[in-house]
Formats: structure tokens, sequence, C-alpha cells
């Protein structure tokens, strides 16, 4: 048996091929709004040091104009750049901007309170603090922009919607 024999278990590299394809066709939104997530929260950071660092605006005020200039950016990319697919269309953009920035100033609340803890009671770095500050700000803010331009009929809504319907009907 010097011959290798091929196994029912080995896999082809096309069969790999296509499952990284599937893969990230799944999670497309995930990927794009990393990418522009990253870039928004640049510019979140860029802008923050030069409000509080180069034009000496207090940290809250810097943080909170930073935050309105980079979400502003945000909604842009997150809109035509990262949920172009099941888009929900029932909704406007003024109402879908409205509600982005709902959820976005539930975020400023702990973004506001890293930066304070962060600069003013622990004196750490600003850049270290603002970039820990996105990311876990970032983590949130996925979680709640999906929900607003994305169709979200998720299996969890349309079980309920079914046993409502199958009561309605006994």
């Amino acid at each position: 048996m010097s011959k290798k024999h091929k196994d029912s278990s080995d896999i082809t590299r096309a069969q790999i091929r296509q499952l990284g394809a599937r893969l990230v066709a799944r999670h497309r939104n995930f990927y794009a709004y990393t990418f522009f997530g990253f870039l928004a929260a640049l510019i979140n950071i860029v802008s923050f040091i030069l409000f509080h660092s180069w034009w000496k605006i207090p940290l809250i005020y810097a943080n909170t104009l930073s935050f309105i200039v980079s979400n502003l950016v945000s909604f842009v990319f997150n809109k035509h750049g990262v949920f172009v697919e099941n888009v929900d269309t029932r909704h406007g953009t003024i109402y879908q901007l409205g509600l982005f920035f709902l959820y976005r100033i539930l975020s400023l609340i702990p973004d506001n309170l890293i930066m304070l803890v962060g600069l003013s009671w622990l004196h750490w770095n600003t850049l270290f603090v603002k970039t820990i500050d996105q990311i876990l700000v970032g983590i949130f803010n996925y979680l709640t922009t999906k929900s607003i331009f994305l169709n979200t009929s998720s299996r969890f809504t349309k079980y309920f919607k079914n046993k409502r319907a199958k009561n309605k009907i006994k």
C-alpha cells in the first residue's frame, strides 16, 4: 500500500475556497463595519487630539465634539458602505439618522466616563485611553447600528409571530 489512497474525509482546495467564500459572504457586514469603524475611530481619535491637546478645549467638550464629527461620518459609512444588502427600506434617512444618534448617545456616556477616568484620574496617555475607548464603544455600536439599517427579521421574532398567529387560530 505504497500508493496514497484518497480518504473520503479529504477536503479539496476548491472546497476550502468555497467554504472561505461562504464565510466571507456570511460575515460581510461585520468585515465592512470593522474597516469603516476603524476609519471612524481614527477620525474620532484625531479630532479629539486636535480639540483637546491642540485647541485646549476641555475634556468632555472635546470628546463630545469628536463624537459628533466621527458619528456623522460613521452614519454615512454605515448607510452607504456597510449595510447595503437586506436593508430597511420602510424608514427614511432622517428616521435612521435620529435612531442612529439616539443609540450613539447611549454610547457617549461610557465614552465620556472612560476618557474622564483614564485621563483625569489615572493620568494615562491620551492616545492609549482614546484607542481603548474606541474599541469598547465600537463593539456596542456595531450591535446597535446593525439593528438600524438591516431588515431584522430574526428567527426569534419569526418564532413569536408564528406562535401568536397559531394562538389566534385556536
